[in-house]
């Protein structure tokens, strides 16, 4: 018998989440103030009895909690920055104790982990088994699950990065959380616009970096590049009455998208493009 298979965002902040450690400006005072929390980009994928983690935060306990009472079964990393990474070694003995956790990564992602004592000594003790992937090699999960790994160029200081297309029996979904600009991931992927690069992954769901509004939004944005969400906008046209689904996240704490019926939060809704809530599932 058939079953469903759902994703589930479980964050939609950039690698600080929000508020922003060590910051008091007006949009994470007013979560602050709201006590309202959001934690760094990641999604779960619900698979009958498999549970896969997409990327690995901080705020992990209460992004379980969203899922329910299921144990995780699969890790999957995008890349080594901070924020995908850190709430790894939560998996140790000294507060999840698991075991035989599946750790789906790529070569410089497990070296990575591997040369970081805290990070092995969960390989050396069996409580994450890594098993290096390739890129746009299609790994079957299961008879209805199938994940690939698409590498993206961005800022690769430690390791290379990577994208998901994640192929369920209903939909396909693809999961960007960073790169540095379109101009650099199309060349890469040998694609003349956006929207036929997602015809071209047949995905119908689509979440995107959507870290920075506009290009001045942050006085060292040049270090830590990403495409500004206005440009995204630009390159997808409007979506009203499409099929396509456009989900921005990976919002930094600067980003004005976090600010309560803001002009940009209407400018990127008339577009057809959509904003997610924590919680929110998909079906695959």
């Amino acid at each position: 018998m058939r079953h469903d298979i759902r994703a589930m965002i479980l964050g939609i902040a950039q690698d600080g989440g929000v508020p922003h450690p060590g910051c008091f400006c007006d949009i994470c005072q007013f979560h602050w103030d709201n006590q309202i929390v959001l934690s760094p980009g990641s999604l779960a994928i619900i698979d009958e009895k498999q549970l896969h983690l997409i990327d690995v935060t901080r705020n992990l306990d209460r992004q379980l909690r969203k899922v329910g009472d299921r144990q995780v079964t699969d890790i999957w990393l995008t890349h080594g920055h901070i924020g995908h990474i850190d709430g790894i070694g939560l998996f140790g003995k000294e507060v999840m104790n698991a075991n035989n956790v599946k750790l789906h990564a790529s070569k410089s992602m497990i070296e990575l982990i591997r040369s970081t004592p805290k990070w092995n000594e969960l390989i050396e003790n069996n409580i994450l088994i890594p098993s290096e992937f390739n890129s746009n090699d299609s790994i079957q999960i299961s008879e209805l699950l199938v994940i690939t790994p698409v590498q993206i160029p961005h800022r690769d200081e430690l390791t290379d990065t990577h994208a998901f297309v994640i192929n369920g029996p209903e939909k396909s979904l693809l999961y960007l959380p960073d790169h540095d600009s379109w101009e650099e991931t199309l060349d890469f992927v040998s694609q003349d616009s956006v929207i036929d690069w997602f015809e071209f992954l047949g995905v119908e769901i689509v979440f995107l970096d959507g870290t920075f509004w506009s290009k001045n939004e942050l006085s060292r944005q040049n270090d830590v590049p990403h495409p500004p969400v206005v440009d995204t906008l630009e390159r997808l046209g409007n979506l009203n009455g499409k099929e396509l689904e456009v989900f921005f996240f990976h919002f930094n704490h600067t980003n004005p998208l976090l600010i309560p019926k803001s002009d940009e939060i209407k400018q990127l809704l008339d577009s057809g493009c959509k904003i997610p809530i924590e919680g929110q599932q998909f079906l695959l």
